[in-house]
């Protein structure tokens, strides 16, 4: 199965334009058709809510703990670098007031550093600025602050396609990159492509640079004074981030999935490891329930009458191995150019088996159409049993919509299932149309696992954007899939892949979100992998980590001074189990305030249950 573009136009690559003769229409025969009687809906029309562009201002609030971004263009793509560290947990604010961005201990300036961008007063300010000892990160320096930064000139190219992070054990910022493809990352398809995005590099650097290209040229470059330091990016980290984001890049990932493909987390790790080096006062959030060094969400694809019948025996074995995994079904119920997966009402009773079972209950679609990010948006009224997607092969299918596929499939399992309130949606082939996140919020969901962490070059999940662009952030979040059931070899030799690559995503935090077939075999793989992984990981289904991923999502953080002693200060709108605070280096907490029941283990804080605002008091 090819998962690798998550594009809504692959007509090449999904053989869509091959000249097979189909009829012109079909319509879906009676005896095609499974209409439970008695049963219609949803009752509610489906519709976009306003898109709404996301301001900087938003993000401008926050203490000077954390790291400030000084906003030098407010058109750039700042939301990109948001999101990601949100996702990586890093406390920042943004701002286009260089006075306010100088009461931080560490700075970033983005997108661009120029005579053109900053004032005479504010260059002068930046350049002042790690020499009294503050340490800034510069993106795309381009003039007037080279010797700041310790560079003669920045180079223009779009000839490199590979970041190679210096291999330093000894180093705080590059020191914890080991893997192959952690100290090479890739920016580009050179195979493919002649260009890939544009970016700089700086000649005849004072220090060994953090990061090269593969020309050798410098990538990342640093400068030491007494107390601050400088460091130059040259490359643009919010756009490359929501390429990956927002599957807009040109093959930039090495394999479809099932690898690890760590470009954009590499980066964020990069922007964190200074943050914390640089910042007596930097604290973060932690990334996985309970701190955890990797959260774990095992998943089955409902999609052939088979698995159907499986699937409730499956259940039953994880549940007596106190394993809660998330089953995304197909609700099929035309039998086209393959068997219907639901016949009759008592076909829904393995539902039943399943949520009874303690599993998590989630929607794959209604067809299972390769052509789903191809369809048509459809009219958002959309109902069973009059919604009939004909699936007559690979690359034709009749009478699909997107709103059709999203709110009938949520229907049916609301419906069989009181109580369920399905949050989560996969689309069967993982592919995803532009509409894909606002299409998600109008038909009642909020999670998605329909994008291969190799094509979104991360393995964290992250919040998505209005159409898939750069400017307007939704309520929906991606949990992005890491190993695809459906790529070979399918034997049981496939756990110890999983679990090589589970553990070089558990090193810094990540999730790990697996497929698994409900059989025999997928057994045996789902078993030696929990058990390789369970003491050291946080297992469970992807509404339980959605939703606390979603209120992590909003928790902010901010340390302060107050009567002589610093003050950690964690505000939690939404209530939420395992949320972990790591607190400034050498520092512990004398007292801590709200979130109940605690546990403490140095500068690690674990709150068992936690809500409101939080403040932690400091030793010193």
């Amino acid at each position: 199965m090819y998962a690798g573009c998550g594009s809504d136009k692959q007509g090449d690559e999904i053989g869509a334009l091959k000249k097979n003769q189909y009829p012109e229409v079909y319509d879906v025969r009676k005896n095609e058709l499974f209409a439970a009687p008695n049963v219609r809906g949803p009752e509610d029309k489906s519709a976009f809510s306003e898109r709404v562009a996301t301001s900087w201002k938003k993000y401008s609030e926050g203490s000077s703990s954390r790291l400030a971004i000084l906003l030098t263009d407010t058109t750039a793509s700042w939301l990109g670098l948001a999101h990601g560290l949100k996702s990586i947990g890093v406390p920042f604010l943004i701002t286009t007031d260089y006075h306010k961005a100088m009461e931080s201990k560490v700075m970033m300036v983005y997108p661009v550093i120029s005579g053109a961008a900053l004032s005479p007063d504010a260059l002068q300010a930046l350049a002042a600025y790690p020499r009294n000892g503050g340490t800034i990160i510069g993106t795309q320096v381009l003039g007037a602050l080279n010797e700041v930064f310790g560079f003669d000139e920045p180079v223009p190219s779009k000839q490199h396609f590979e970041i190679l992070i210096a291999k330093d054990t000894n180093s705080a910022i590059t020191g914890e990159f080991r893997e192959a493809k952690e100290t090479q990352i890739s920016i580009g398809n050179k195979e493919k492509f002649k260009e890939t995005i544009g970016t700089y590099s700086y000649s005849n650097t004072r220090l060994p640079a953090l990061a090269t290209y593969e020309d050798k040229s410098a990538a990342v470059t640093q400068r030491f004074y007494e107390n601050g330091r400088a460091y130059a990016l040259g490359f643009d980290i919010g756009f490359l981030i929501l390429k990956g984001h927002n599957i807009r890049h040109e093959d930039f990932n090495r394999s479809p999935i099932n690898r690890f493909e760590p470009t954009i987390d590499v980066l964020l790790r990069l922007i964190k490891n200074i943050y914390i080096d640089s910042n007596r006062d930097a604290a973060y959030l932690c990334s996985v329930p309970y701190n955890k060094d990797l959260a774990v969400c095992i998943t089955h694809n409902i999609n052939f009458r088979k698995a159907l019948d499986q699937a409730p025996e499956f259940a039953q074995r994880e549940k007596e191995m106190g394993i809660h995994s998330s089953y995304f079904i197909q609700t099929q119920y035309i039998k086209d150019s393959r068997n219907a997966i639901f016949f009759a009402p008592e076909d829904f009773q393995k539902l039943k088996a399943l949520s009874a079972s303690g599993m998590d209950v989630q929607s794959s679609s209604v067809s299972g159409s390769p052509l789903f990010d191809q369809f048509e948006q459809g009219t958002g009224d959309e109902v069973y049993s009059d919604y009939r997607p004909y699936v007559m092969a690979f690359d034709k299918t009749y009478h699909g919509s997107i709103f059709g596929e999203m709110r009938v499939s949520r229907f049916l399992l609301d419906h069989y299932l009181p109580g369920n309130n399905t949050s989560a949606f996969r689309s069967a082939y993982l592919y995803t149309p532009f509409t894909y996140p606002q299409s998600l919020l109008s038909c009642g969901y909020r999670f998605s696992s329909s994008i291969p962490a190799n094509a979104a070059l991360t393995h964290f999940p992250f919040q998505m954007n209005f159409n898939r662009e750069y400017d307007a952030e939704t309520d929906a979040f991606e949990f992005p899939v890491s190993d695809d059931d459906e790529v070979p070899p399918f034997n049981e030799t496939r756990a110890q892949n999983a679990i090589k690559l589970a553990k070089k995503i558990s090193r810094y935090g990540g999730c790990y979100i697996g497929q698994v077939h409900p059989n025999a075999i997928g057994w045996k793989v789902e078993k030696e992998f929990v058990n390789a992984v369970k003491d050291f990981a946080w297992i469970g289904t992807i509404r339980d980590f959605g939703l606390w991923w979603a209120a992590r999502n909003e928790v902010t953080l901010d340390v302060a001074y107050v009567g002589g002693k610093r003050v950690v200060t964690v505000n939690v709108p939404k209530r939420m189990e395992g949320l972990a605070i790591m607190l400034p280096l050498r520092s512990t907490p004398t007292s801590i305030e709200g979130g109940g029941k605690y546990s403490v283990d140095g500068k690690l804080v674990i709150f068992e249950l936690a809500e409101g605002v939080i403040k932690i008091t400091l030793n010193n």
